[in-house]
């Protein structure tokens, strides 16, 4: 008798564990970038870490990095058809798949901070329909956001002048960077920001457009050893989502600790970002490895936002926006949230 309520007993405890354990969710990360070397791949493993102890290990998640289970350009639709359950959208690169969510990438230069533009996307989300409908076609959901620094240039030679970048060859995507490069006189080539050093190395690049944290993540700085800093201001970089149909089938506690990440990631990003920004700025400074060139601001405003190419790209945001469906009077406020 006794071994028999022994045994039920038993049961139980092993019959509740294995519940426990099945409730539990293992979601897969592909991620373009290296495991090493950068602030979006530190704020991504401190994610990891929060959403495991935020749920108390009933929802992981298994980062595969490197670009091992879909490239950079493969993330969309590896996201999309459930090959992995979470990856990061580098919008500027999907200019037409993605056009309401690549506002930002056509105003540059423009005046805002990488922490602004950060609230601004997590805003128009929350706010305006269109951003999370244009991902739903995808089967897709915002998780939380990447958004750049503002950027300068790289360069294997100081650019001191307009007449020095005529015909350099520089490191582009997207829409509004080609054209803001093309007024300067240079020449875009559009390339993702991990082939830079070998570009770079290769004598096929001169420069390549960065962020001062991201020169040194990347080791650009081996290769190039002048930062041209220019007023571009901060730009759109990667929105982090999840398939929605997985979404969908998590319990709600588990819903409620990824929901948490979009805006706890992004001041933890931020934070890495400001920290690295200034300890990559003081060791140029104490190993003189790296020169910072102040390019004349007034110069590069009135050479970009004063070319008509430019200006075209800023003004065709809404136009296009309005065409895939966005009503006319929100697509003003993002072009005025973005300008002003």
């Amino acid at each position: 008798m006794r071994n028999i309520v022994y045994g039920a007993a038993l049961a139980a405890v092993l019959g509740g564990s294995f519940t426990a354990s099945a409730d539990a969710r293992e979601l897969t990360w592909g991620e373009h970038l290296p495991e090493c070397c950068s602030m979006y791949a530190a704020a991504l493993k401190w994610m990891v870490d929060e959403v495991d102890k935020r749920s108390d290990g009933d929802l992981t998640i298994n980062v595969n990095w490197g670009g091992v289970l879909a490239s950079v350009g493969e993330v969309p639709t590896a996201v999309e058809t459930n090959i992995i359950d979470l990856g990061n959208v580098v919008t500027p690169y999907f200019p037409d798949q993605f056009v309401v969510n690549n506002a930002i990438p056509f105003f540059w230069p423009q005046p805002k901070s990488q922490g602004e533009l950060g609230e601004l996307m997590l805003k128009w989300s929350k706010d305006i329909p269109a951003f999370k409908e244009e991902l739903a076609k995808y089967n897709l959901k915002m998780v939380t956001v990447r958004p750049l620094p503002p950027y300068g240039f790289i360069c294997t030679s100081p650019l001191k002048s307009l007449d020095d970048f005529k015909g350099k060859r520089i490191r582009s995507y997207g829409v509004a960077l080609p054209a803001m490069i093309e007024a300067l006189g240079a020449v875009p080539v559009g390339m993702p920001d991990v082939e830079a050093y070998e570009a770079m190395s290769n004598n096929v690049l001169d420069c390549s457009a960065a962020d001062i944290a991201l020169v040194d993540a990347f080791h650009l700085d081996e290769v190039a050893k002048y930062f041209i800093n220019v007023p571009m201001g901060a730009s759109w970089g990667h929105i982090l989502v999840i398939n929605k149909d997985v979404y969908d089938s998590l319990s709600d506690s588990q819903k409620e600790v990824l929901d948490s990440m979009e805006e706890d990631h992004l001041s933890e990003m931020l934070r890495l970002f400001g920290e690295a920004e200034m300890n990559v700025r003081q060791k140029w400074k104490d190993e003189g490895s790296v020169e910072i060139v102040d390019f004349p601001a007034d110069v590069f405003l009135d050479a970009t936002l004063g070319n008509a190419r430019v200006q075209e790209v800023r003004a065709s945001w809404k136009g296009r926006a309005i065409g895939v469906g966005m009503p006319e009077t929100d697509a003003d406020t993002v072009v005025s949230d973005i300008t002003n």
